[in-house]
């Protein structure tokens, strides 16, 4: 029974191909035979009243016909391929988004699609009858010629014919029975394969623009993922050129004013109290504001970041923390350039938020990589209910991941923890 079993199951599976491609054969000479019929009803009676507004109509009808019949079509490949049904052309919509149907007939008039459907109506309602016919003759054949010694039994005269096989003795129906195991034979191949032919060329015109339009939207996604991510460089090389430039320029002269004002003071310590008084207050503001600026610079594009990489950058963020903060940094290879700054940012737009917000007293921060995703968690022990569909600062950092690729998971239960995981590829 073991040895038997593969053989059995080979057999069931081609006798389920062969019923498969017989009924899908034969059930395409009804659709093609409605369609001839009510093709030439309605094409006919709309030239003859072409003058009359109902003739333009049924013309118009005739040539949106096809429509019907790919329907059907694409149905029946569904059932045969076990697959999906592939699209057809556009469909327009109707009702107030896309019109009324004056303008779906109009649409549909001056699409590709609705000519092509149209044509495969054509070939198909020609073609269904000779399948129709194939499918007799691979079946009626066989069947008599496997059954000839016993139809030979309801001959008048023992002779029987079946197509160019004859037979007038006994010997020679057994002769027809084996050459009915042949033509069945024959006729399995014949019918699976013309089939599965049949089925892929009707799913190619009947899916074509379906595909095209694929085509077409992966190319402008395509598109968009690459302008995203360009716009994402030039911004992050602004951002650089912004901090270059207040690091080396303003931050500079800023530093040079505080150091000259040191040494007025020291020089005017023999003057009068208000001129002493105006100096220190000159030094104390020249040094707030240049506290500020090293503070803004930072916050634009941090020096360490572009120095010494993400790990240095996060440490340093960690330690000055208003809050104790727990890292777990794996160090590894440096990913791009733009994978660094936006972790980094969400980093830090994660840990003000636990700062404002949480009422956490300590937060943990780690970086590890998963195969080639980078992943960046900050949690913190704090109330908990945080929403980034809330018009948190969050939102934004998420959109910024997510032009890399990369994803973004907020757990913020109420009462807390709340646990941010950010994923992002990284190409090193």
């Amino acid at each position: 029974m073991t040895s038997w079993g593969p053989v059995a199951a080979g057999a069931r599976r081609n006798a389920r191909q062969t019923v498969r491609a017989v009924l899908y054969l034969a059930g395409g000479l009804p659709t093609g035979l409605v369609w001839l019929v009510s093709c030439t009803v309605l094409l006919g009676i709309g030239v003859a009243t072409l003058p009359l507004v109902v003739g333009a109509g049924l013309v118009c009808a005739a040539a949106l016909s096809g429509i019907p019949l790919a329907a059907v079509e694409r149905s029946r490949l569904r059932w045969f391929s076990g697959g999906e049904t592939p699209r057809g052309g556009l469909r327009g919509r109707l009702g107030p988004a896309g019109g009324g149907p004056l303008t779906w007939v109009g649409r549909r008039l001056t699409e590709p699609a609705t000519w092509r459907e149209l044509a495969y109506a054509v070939v198909h309602s020609a073609l269904s009858l000779a399948e129709f016919v194939l499918v007799l003759a691979s079946v009626v054949i066989p069947a008599s010629l496997l059954t000839a010694p016993l139809l030979r039994l309801f001959t008048p005269d023992g002779r029987l014919r079946v197509a160019v096989f004859l037979a007038d003795s006994t010997p020679q129906a057994l002769v027809l029975v084996l050459c009915g195991g042949v033509c069945l034979a024959l006729s399995y191949v014949v019918l699976t394969r013309y089939a599965a032919l049949r089925a892929r060329l009707s799913a190619a015109v009947l899916a074509r623009d379906a595909d095209a339009r694929d085509r077409d939207q992966e190319r402008h996604i395509g598109s968009l993922v690459r302008s995203r991510a360009r716009i994402l460089d030039a911004y992050d090389a602004e951002r650089r050129r912004i901090e270059r430039d207040l690091h080396d320029g303003a931050q500079q002269r800023l530093t040079g004013l505080v150091m000259t004002l040191g040494l007025a003071r020291l020089a005017v310590a023999d003057s009068g109290p208000e001129t002493r008084e105006l100096v220190e207050r000159a030094h104390e503001q020249a040094r707030l504001t240049l506290t500020e600026l090293r503070d803004l610079v930072h916050g634009i594009f941090p020096a360490i970041l572009a120095d010494r990489g993400l790990t240095a950058a996060l440490t340093t963020l960690a330690e000055e923390f208003s809050l104790p903060v727990t890292t777990d940094l794996e160090p590894g290879g440096r990913p791009d350039d733009a994978v660094e700054a936006a972790t980094y940012f969400v980093a830090c737009e994660a840990l003000s938020n636990v700062a404002k917000h949480s009422g956490a007293t300590e937060a943990r921060l780690s970086l590890r990589r998963t195969g080639s995703r980078l992943v960046l968690e900050v949690y913190d022990n704090g109330r908990g209910g945080a929403d980034a569909e809330a018009g948190s600062g969050l939102t934004g950092l998420a959109d910024r991941v997510a032009a890399l690729e990369g994803t973004v998971h907020l757990s913020s239960p109420l009462g807390g923890p709340t646990l941010l995981h950010v994923e992002i590829p990284c190409a090193s």
